[in-house]
């Protein structure tokens, strides 16, 4: 005579709900230490970016006695060909907007890069200042000088 064995395939469905409530804990754990990682990640980007681009109108402006003229946020200026790369200058920055050159008029400098109409707040660019600045994102050299625009001074 044949006996019928029990045997057991598959999950219960309390297993199942274990694995998603382990999962869902370890997803609630992790996903804001990845956001912190890009954040800081975007940050330094930006430092290298907006480091870059001063040097480049540093250097013309060694070899041509004069600076970066002021042009409209995202518009290359002519003076940086050969300084600069005109396709990553007219990509959006790492932080959302598009690059700027300022001259004598939006605050109290000669010469200054930086961005306008970014997608990212104070918080970010508080990252980028405590890095390549004195932290406070009112003085220094690298500021906020409006709604959405932070600019890196190339000379005062």
């Amino acid at each position: 005579m044949k006996t019928i064995t029990d045997s057991k395939k598959g999950f219960t469905l309390i297993e199942i709900m274990i694995v998603v409530f382990v999962l869902g804990v370890i997803g609630a754990l992790t996903i804001p230490a990845f956001s912190k990682y890009v954040k800081n990640a975007r940050a330094a980007t930006f430092c290298s970016d907006v480091r870059s681009l001063a040097s480049a109108a540093q250097q013309y402006s060694l070899e041509s006695g004069w600076w970066v003229e002021d042009t409209a946020p995202g518009e290359f200026p002519a003076e940086l060909e050969g300084y600069f790369s005109r396709q990553k200058f007219k990509l959006e920055t790492t932080l959302g907007g598009v690059w700027d050159f300022e001259n004598w008029g939006l605050g109290d400098f000669t010469s200054a890069v930086g961005v306008q109409n970014t997608n990212f707040g104070d918080d970010v660019f508080q990252i980028v200042d405590d890095r390549i600045d004195d932290g406070d994102l009112t003085t220094g050299f690298f500021q906020k000088l409006g709604d959405s625009k932070f600019y890196y001074v190339i000379v005062d």
